[in-house]
């Protein structure tokens, strides 16, 4: 990391150029001023070496190197450096096979332009000249028949016409002179002697080839057959040095293919005098060249140049997950995805971890898939609205585990490493242990906070560039908060509209809001907004609960949620704001209409936490002081007297709640005296036994109903006596329905 950070802006000061910020099109470089890496340099060293080759009648010269290290970047600055030194009797031809396609022949690809440059041979002695250039253009003449003659795809008759009969002239596929011009001749020349011939008199002139054969790699393997063959058999003239580039594992297993042998690589060493291997970057240089063009994307797109925490963690990232770079084609590859859709994600994203992304998806593909899968398993775990098996876990976790086998903790490719940016992962011998571990509620939020690639809000922009399905998009929620500085009545509409859409994991939207209120989201919001959230949710508490008060199972309600979120925006209210903290608690108790929340749930809540009720206190989670709590509960006390005074059970929308929480705020004579009033009716005593049935789960969810929540407002064998009469009348089906609850409560 030091020498990365120490050798940045070394890097960015030697380009002096500017730094691409669209996507590069990759391709091979010919302009000195764009090499990064020292090809020029390269070039000009093996120039002479290459013109040095004349000396010994020219040799075949392997250019090794992997995909993407640069081998065409190479050859384009070697026929430059060759171009300005060689003297003007030496020609370089460049063949790429590769973009002939099938149907052109490579023999006459390479051969045709030697006998153009034959023809138009001169030599200084002007005297000498016409004899020369007319020996030069019958080699030319001599050269395109052997062309015809040993190129694959040309048909075989009278192709060697033109070697006796001075004029004639190859066309297309065939020659204008048909075949009985040799049929005449007592005897024609092989091929091997004209082959001969053109090597002698090649050898009596003075002019030299290079020839330069480009992406042999990427042949198919008749392809690649075809390309041995000219340069081993049908065109090893002397005088011409060939300069061959490709990756020498790839062309080998072509020729094993295309001549059915087992070693491919002995064979190319028949063929071969000496290769050169495209040197690895220095260290650094790949990471560093990454780093410095990542920071000018980032200023481009946002305006500012990456600086701090930011900057530090992108340092991190590039020389972590960019270590395993190895070729300039994958700075490349990693760079242009980074610019082809960061612009249009980036206020949802963190840019050191889109960096990780994109250079993990280019050196690792399938570290990546994994990654994404984890992520979009993991978000609707951290959300609620899916559960995961010990077997997908244990799946998950083998498939990291052969992924990234490393134990050093300092190498990309260890669990460790991982764990520093996606969250619930860690090194164990168990690998169902090795995924989906629990995270902090202030982890999760510090990464929603900073758009992290591990938020279960912001992962998916990563990879799908839009938000999960299974949250609100983050314009949406700000514009959430934004409403409650400017009209908490709209607010509370929003809220209650919210709690009647389901997800798929059956819970509410509105829950899913409550939930996204997490304390750091809470601390961040100034004194406006947070008074605006405690009036819109408090005072739409009772209508939601009327919605759906449905009983959730091995999770928080709705109701405790709210409870949760209102209480935590007063106690951060109280520290920045004293006196609205103090009008906002003094609305809850007098002029709030959510009576049945707020006695079911969050003063109830707030008793606890103070001792008055249950025997553990937990003074320092309440918002408020002893004193100034017993002011506000005084004043519920007298509303919810006359709230039940005049009320129907219909009215209050989580009784059993509303029963406790009043039972502990006034004392049980005063509940207990409401419910025998309220269950004279048949109706009324059926509808508050269904109430108060609490929940349990074994196989399945049960609801039964315990004696010891009955009991505190009713005659327990009086109840069960009235339910055996109603059994037999025509409330039958629920009063049976409620004696099997007995049942399961027992």
């Amino acid at each position: 990391m030091g020498s990365l950070e120490a050798n940045t802006y070394i890097l960015k000061d030697k380009r002096n150029m500017k730094l691409p910020t669209q996507p590069d099109s990759d391709r091979p470089l010919s302009v000195a001023s764009a090499d990064l890496f020292g090809f020029v340099s390269i070039a000009k060293r093996l120039a002479p070496a290459i013109l040095n080759t004349f000396e010994t009648d020219g040799m075949v010269v392997g250019l090794e190197g992997a995909w993407g290290s640069g081998k065409t970047t190479l050859l384009n600055f070697l026929k430059q450096e060759l171009d300005a030194t060689k003297n003007k009797n030496i020609h370089c031809i460049t063949i790429s096979p590769w973009l002939s396609g099938d149907e052109i022949d490579i023999v006459s690809s390479l051969l045709n332009p030697i006998a153009d440059i034959l023809d138009k041979t001169e030599v200084s002695d002007s005297n000498r000249w016409r004899r020369l250039r007319r020996r030069g253009s019958e080699l030319g003449n001599l050269v395109r028949t052997y062309s015809s003659k040993t190129g694959r795809t040309l048909a075989p008759a009278a192709r060697l016409a033109e070697y006796f009969v001075p004029g004639a002239k190859v066309a297309g596929d065939t020659l204008e002179l048909g075949s009985q011009y040799l049929e005449k001749l007592q005897r024609y020349p092989t091929i091997s002697e004209v082959k001969s011939d053109i090597a002698k008199r090649i050898s009596a002139i003075d002019i030299g080839f290079i020839v330069m054969l480009d992406d042999l790699d990427r042949l198919e393997p008749r392809q690649a057959v075809e390309v041995i063959r000219l340069v081993r058999s049908v065109a090893d003239f002397p005088k011409i040095t060939y300069i061959m580039c490709y990756d020498r594992e790839v062309l080998s297993d072509a020729l094993n293919s295309g001549l059915n042998i087992e070693n491919g690589d002995q064979f190319l060493q028949k063929i071969i005098q000496a290769t050169y291997n495209i040197p690895l970057p220095e260290p650094f240089d790949l990471r560093q060249q990454f780093l410095v063009e990542a920071m000018a994307i980032y200023e481009q797109a946002t305006g500012s140049p990456a600086t701090g925490e930011l900057l530090s963690d992108l340092k991190a990232a590039v020389d972590r997950e960019g270590s395993t770079l190895q070729t300039p084609r994958e700075v490349k590859l990693a760079l242009n995805s980074l610019r082809f859709i960061y612009l249009t994600i980036k206020d949802d994203v963190y840019f050191p971890d889109a960096c990780r992304v994109h250079l993990i998806k280019t050196v690792y593909p399938a570290l990546h898939r994994w990654i994404e899968r984890y992520l979009s398993v993991r978000s609707v775990l951290v959300t609620g609205d899916a559960t995961v098996g010990s077997h997908e876990r244990a799946e998950m976790g083998r498939q990291l585990r052969d992924l990234l086998p490393a134990d050093d903790s300092l190498s990309a490719l260890s669990i460790w490493n991982l764990l520093r940016f996606i969250p619930g992962v860690t090194k164990n011998d168990e690998p169902e242990h090795c995924v989906f571990s629990s995270s902090s509620v202030g982890e999760i939020g510090r990464m929603i906070r900073l758009r992290r690639l591990g938020s279960p809000i912001h992962y998916r922009y990563y990879f799908a560039l839009t938000y999960p399905k299974t949250v609100i998009p983050e314009d949406e929620f700000r514009e959430l908060l934004a409403l409650a500085t400017r009209d908490t009545t709209a607010l509370t509409g929003k809220f209650l509209d919210l709690s009647r859409a389901k997800r798929t994991s059956g819970k509410s939207w509105f829950e899913h809001v409550l939930d996204r209120l997490d304390d750091n989201t809470i601390d961040s919001l100034n004194a406006a907004t947070l008074s605006g959230l405690i009036e819109a949710i408090s005072y739409g508490m009772d209508a939601i609960l009327t919605e759906d008060n449905s009983r959730a199972v091995l999770q928080m309600s709705v109701a405790d949620l709210a409870e949760r979120v209102v209480c935590r925006c007063l106690k951060c209210l109280k520290v920045i704001d004293s006196e609205a903290f103090l009008s906002e608690s003094t609305k809850l108790s007098g002029e709030c209409p959510s009576l049945s929340w707020l006695i079911g749930h969050f003063f109830r809540s707030e008793l606890f936490k103070h001792g008055i009720v249950g025997d553990r206190p937990n003074v320092e989670s309440s918002a408020f002081d002893p004193d100034f709590l017993s002011k506000l509960l005084e004043i519920l006390k007298d509303r919810a007297t006359k709230h039940m005074n005049g009320s129907d059970l219909q009215e209050v929308p989580d009784l059993a709640a509303y029963l406790y929480g009043w039972r502990d705020l006034s004392g049980l004579d005063e509940p207990k005296e409401w419910v025998a009033k309220r269950t004279q009716s048949d109706e009324g005593f059926l509808s508050l036994l269904d109430q108060l049935r609490s929940w349990s789960v074994s196989d399945r969810v049960y609801y039964p109903l315990r004696q010891s929540d009955v009991s505190v407002f009713l005659d327990w064998d009086v109840t069960e006596r009235r339910l055996e009469e109603l059994a037999e009348t025509g409330h039958e089906d629920k009063a049976r329905e409620l004696q099997n609850a007995v049942r399961q409560g027992r």
